[in-house]
């Protein structure tokens, strides 16, 4: 008699991971020299696609492209194919197997492959067979995303879960261990005193997040009998063993994958390694989540041209603000941080794009020498205060009624032609919405 799966027990409340959009990981790629994607007509794979939160708003505002998701809980394989017929979605298919045994029912090779959520939620042996069938199904040039749970950060994150797995034990039904593990947490930001000594704050910041988190993320996060934590160099080494290497971090322009640009400089100056610099800079940053986008080895790496660069487009929700101690003017994002724009070129830029704001233009229809803004461009991209883009939704795209229904239905949320997520009521949180500092550049200061 096989194992029950702990996602048909509990499903896990899913939602759309706006740096998993093929355009996104195409235009990361891109701009670290990595392999460029088709982005006209193309395949997407999405492993353990759960209750398709994630692979159906792809689908449905990218009618140009195929979609397959897998998962091996029935339940969420179910609840997924009722969202494809509300949808009324051709361009899409999802199928109900084990990772193991998944390559059987795949036909054909993927232009990018999508595994959020998997790779260190499972035993190793599955985790083999996951690599092996990525490796095998990704084309040559494809783009592969697999995220994982980060050493040394999330070693805490671990101790928690040791605790309330130890708090939860003799509990059989995965629902009320998750409910008193959040119970306990709250007991536990209760009786520490904030404030006391630095160690009580991180545990009140970590309890508080089990407090905060949907019941289902609780006890598939903490309670799942697998979660395994990786150094960076460990998972590199796993990646290329399968012959996968890596191009750029999924959410490098958010504030999960944000690092001090003079960190690396002053590591290696300093000869401050560790095992590695990569596991160095994870140490210091107190890093608990990696987002790589690997392809198949070998990969060669090509800058962007000039040209390249040109087609992308530019976006902007930066207005104009009053002007503080400085001759230039002054631009505000929504999250509250300002963006002086020291040269002209820059400040008609922004003044024209604001109004368009969701759209965009080709960078090369709004600023007459590309090369001369580059460097700020990419800057302000990086620190998620515009937006480049390699494509844009058409106007069809936007009439999202079928889709709407089904999400607020499932989630009370609706997922944008953009694959972000917006909240249909203040329950619903974003991790991709939170705002973070950034350094200063030639055309743009903060």
């Amino acid at each position: 008699m096989s194992t029950p799966n702990p996602y048909d027990e509990l499903p896990y409340r899913s939602f759309p991971i706006e740096w998993t959009a093929p355009e996104r990981l195409a235009l990361a790629s891109l701009l670290h020299g990595g392999p460029r994607q088709p982005l006209d007509s193309y395949r997407v794979l999405e492993l353990g696609c759960g209750d398709g939160a994630n692979l159906l708003p792809m689908a449905y505002y990218r009618r140009h492209a195929s979609f397959v998701g897998v998962d091996g809980a029935r339940s969420q394989i179910d609840v997924a194919k009722s969202g494809k017929s509300a949808s009324k979605l051709s361009n899409i298919e999802f199928i109900h197997s084990d990772f193991r045994t998944a390559d059987h029912h795949l036909d054909g090779n993927f232009d990018y492959i999508i595994a959020h959520g998997i790779f260190s939620w499972v035993p190793h042996d599955v985790r083999d067979a996951l690599l092996q069938l990525c490796a095998k199904r990704l084309r040559r040039g494809g783009l592969l995303y697999l995220n994982y749970n980060t050493k040394p950060g999330w070693n805490v994150r671990g101790m928690v879960r040791e605790f309330l797995l130890a708090q939860t034990a003799g509990m059989t039904k995965l629902p009320i261990r998750a409910q008193q593990a959040q119970e306990v947490a709250a007991k536990v930001v209760s009786s520490l005193t904030v404030g006391e000594h630095p160690y009580s704050q991180l545990m009140v910041n970590e309890f508080q997040f089990v407090c905060d988190n949907h019941v289902s993320y609780v006890a598939h996060e903490y309670l799942a009998s697998d979660n395994h934590p990786y150094w960076r160099s460990e998972f590199m080494a796993l990646a290329q063993h399968h012959g996968l290497e890596y191009v750029a971090d999924a959410d490098f322009n958010y504030s999960s994958g944000q690092i001090s640009d003079d960190i690396v400089p002053q590591l290696v100056e300093q000869q401050i390694t560790g095992r590695s610099l990569d596991d160095t800079v994870d140490f210091l940053c107190y890093r608990q989540l990696h987002t790589p986008i690997l392809t198949r080895s070998p990969l060669t790496r090509c800058p962007p041209s000039i040209e390249e660069f040109s087609n992308l487009l530019v976006a902007s929700c930066l207005t104009a603000c009053e002007q503080s101690g400085t001759q230039n003017s002054m631009f505000q994002h929504p999250s509250g941080y300002q963006v002086e724009a020291k040269e002209e070129v820059i400040r008609t830029a922004l003044e024209k794009l604001q109004p368009l704001w969701p759209r965009g233009l080709r960078i090369d229809r709004v600023f007459p020498d590309v090369r001369h803004v580059m460097d700020d461009l990419k800057l302000l991209h990086r620190n998620g205060l515009i937006e480049l883009r390699c494509t844009e939704p058409s106007d069809l795209e936007f009439h999202h009624d079928r889709l709407k229904r089904w999400e607020v239905e499932c989630g009370d949320y609706m997922t944008t032609p953009y694959h972000t997520l917006e909240a249909v009521s203040a329950s619903v949180a974003d991790e991709s919405t939170m705002s973070y500092p950034f350094p200063v550049a030639g055309g743009v200061q903060a």
